[in-house]
């Protein structure tokens, strides 16, 4: 039971729960008034305001009265009845007083589920829909229709609630739910028969609002409803629809949670659009019309623009210890791959309990293939390249990081050769108008390089073992561990430099918040790049306090000099610097200090460290290491091999034989 509240208004005394009485208000963040109305029919009106409102000047009025009415379903009004006061409808300075409200059904779907979480963590932190707008700035009328299952929930709108009323992430975890159910909307509709044959949520079959050979073009306004455009041949032939419902299962330890069940469609034959947009946010399959060619789309990020790569779906079925693909068209197939993009194999194991997706290379598809030239020739499929959030992490960030540096290659050599005059400065801090026609991904390789390499050079000035801070807090930013070759490279130098005595440490700063915003596959890359680190020898030093997020990147020698070298979220390219002055020496011992007594991963091992880790980005740390182990086996490079000279897979490879050989010490 809920704290108790005392009725107010001549009642003394009285005291009922605070979860039996419903609370209207005019929203104003400034005004007080209210409606209060309990079980056994009193009403109470109360209003202090200092809003100004619709009526113009401000006031400050101060009114409270019981207007309980004998009438127990009625609101008290005028000619309510001898002696009783009437109910003002407006608070003092005009705002509307709001209906009580409708009550929700969650039950019913995600969507539904989604508006009455979203209503329930408002109203635990006090807020009226107009207060909540006024931090996330969505819209009231849009708060209101989401929570009443009547409006789809945009994009980012579960991100910010969920800081605004501190859920923990609650609702970002309810959305790949909400967003597979909008994608799936056009199942349900039955406005126009047939209209549902093409209906794939991430599949996309017409280009520039042309229909597609299916004869069906969709789209979804933003109140839920679906427009169908059908040819009139798909109308008179009708089809099957796409089964794909989110379902309420039970599970082995008798909890409840939500599964999807997914039927194929002559346009998705293995559900695999249905299965990467349901899981990965942005994530898209697009069929050119005519349904020759497939292209997976992989979304972009807080500096990533987002990529493509040719795409070829065969169904694969298991030979002896090995998964197989076995092409109607080999031939065909090999020219297909014979591609200057990045083109990809998916293997589907076909199972009536759900099928399972395996990726590959399309280069390493092709080489394969050539191999076992025969008759029947087969791709053999490692196991180890099951697509899930960790193959998909590498592969989203890989492929995002390698077209975008294959695409301002000369661009980007001509800059490095340029801004190379820097070097010869004891300080520099450059703009990113120095580069302007460089990618944001392009930008922070350039800027990285440069920092790498200016500790390198003055890293002997400094006279004692240096703590290494690093700014990176998001998977996006941590990947440039696992994948710049100059890093990996870097990583590797400096472990040498310090051997012996006090272990050499370097410190992130994590927030609570930066965490509960990234996907799984986010999570994930991070984890991995502290694991590198610990790999080398580097001991992970992990601080949740936002007040240390914005300290820049630094190697301190404590008490006497600090490098500078900051390019993760930099106002320009980079900054770095040389300083011995004592306000920052003591910024960054307060800093370095407070990780050190404030880690959330500390443990006397690496295991020990890696296991809090995982646990604090809410990861699974025995299905983690499981397939990180399989994965050093195999190798990355057949799945995610890098174009790009600047690239490599070295580092993914080295966290993942860290990981698989870990010890079980975890203190």
């Amino acid at each position: 039971m809920s704290t108790p509240t005392t009725v107010p208004g001549g009642a003394v005394g009285t005291v009922v729960p605070k979860r039996w009485s419903q609370v209207t208000s005019c929203g104003d963040l400034d005004c007080s008034a209210e409606w209060r109305r309990f079980p056994h029919g009193r009403r109470f009106w109360s209003a202090k305001c200092f809003g100004s409102g619709s009526r113009g000047a401000a006031t400050d009025k101060v009114d409270s009265r019981d207007v309980t009415n004998d009438n127990e379903g009625s609101r008290p009004g005028p000619g309510s009845g001898s002696g009783q006061v009437d109910a003002p409808k407006s608070c003092p300075h005009g705002g509307r007083m709001g209906q009580a409200p409708r009550p929700l059904t969650p039950h019913l779907s995600p969507r539904h589920f989604f508006g009455a979480e979203l209503r329930y963590w408002r109203e635990q932190r006090g807020l009226s829909q107009a207060a909540l707008d006024r931090l996330i700035h969505f819209g009231e009328d849009t708060i209101c229709k989401v929570e009443k299952a009547v409006r789809w929930p945009p994009p980012g709108l579960a991100e910010a609630c969920d800081q605004a009323l501190g859920t923990g992430g609650v609702l970002a975890r309810l959305w790949p739910l909400v967003e597979h159910q909008r994608a799936n909307a056009s199942t349900d509709a039955d406005s126009v028969p047939g209209q549902a044959d093409n209906a794939v949520p991430g599949l996309v079959s017409d280009i520039d609002g042309v229909p597609s050979s299916e004869g069906i073009v969709l789209s979804v306004d933003e109140e839920g409803r679906v427009w169908a455009s059908v040819s009139r041949r798909r109308f008179l032939l009708g089809g099957a629809a796409v089964a794909v419902r989110p379902q309420l299962v039970a599970t082995s330890d008798g909890s409840r949670r939500w599964v999807l069940d997914v039927a194929s469609s002559p346009a998705d034959p293995f559900g695999f659009a249905v299965a990467a947009h349901t899981r990965w946010r942005g994530t898209r399959v697009l069929r050119a019309d005519g349904g020759s060619g497939t292209t997976l789309v992989l979304p972009g990020g807080r500096a990533l623009d987002g990529t493509a790569a040719t795409l070829h779906l065969h169904p694969a079925r298991r030979r002896g210890a090995q998964l197989v693909l076995e092409p109607d068209d080999p031939a065909g197939l090999e020219a297909a791959l014979r591609t200057t993009s990045r083109s990809l194999i998916v293997a589907v194991q076909e199972h009536p309990a759900g099928n399972r997706f395996f990726a590959l290379d399309g280069r390493e598809a092709r080489r394969r293939l050539r191999q076992r030239a025969s008759s029947t020739p087969v791709v053999p499929v490692p196991w180890a390249y099951e697509l899930d959030d960790l193959t998909y992490g590498v592969l989203w960030a890989t492929a995002n990081f390698d077209d975008a540096l294959l695409a301002d290659d000369l661009a980007l050599a001509d800059s490095h050769q340029d801004l190379s005059l820097y070097e010869q400065l004891p300080s520099s801090a450059v703009s990113r108008e120095a580069a302007p026609d460089l990618s944001a991904a392009a930008r922070m390789w350039l800027g990285s390089d440069f920092c790498a390499r200016y500790i390198l050079r003055h890293l002997g000035e400094l006279p004692d073992q240096p703590v290494y801070w690093t700014r990176e807090q998001w998977g996006e930013e941590a990947s440039t561990w696992l994948l710049f070759r100059h890093k990996y490279d870097y990583l590797l130098a400096t472990g040498r430099r310090h051997t012996g005595g006090e272990p050499l440490t370097r410190a992130f700063c994590v927030p609570r918040e930066a965490v509960d915003t990234s996907p799984t596959a986010e999570r994930i890359l991070l984890f991995l790049a502290v694991a590198l680190m610990e790999s080398v020898g580097i001991q992970a030093l992990v601080c949740t306090d936002p007040a240390y997020a914005h300290v820049e990147g630094f190697v301190l020698a404590p008490g006497r000099r600090a490098l500078i070298a900051n390019w993760v979220r930099a106002d320009g390219v980079w900054h770095v610097d040389t300083t011995a002055r004592r306000p920052r020496l003591r910024e960054f011992a307060d800093a370095a200090g407070h990780a050190q007594a404030h880690s959330v991963i500390a443990a006397d091992t690496p295991a020990g460290r890696l296991v809090r880790l995982a646990d604090y980005l809410g990861l699974d740390w025995g299905w983690l290491r499981r397939r990180c182990a399989q994965l050093a086996e195999e190798g990355w490079a057949g799945l995610v091999r890098p174009r790009s000279r600047l690239l490599t897979t070295d580092g993914l490879d080295t966290a993942c034989q860290f990981l698989a050989g870990l010890e079980a010490d975890l203190s």
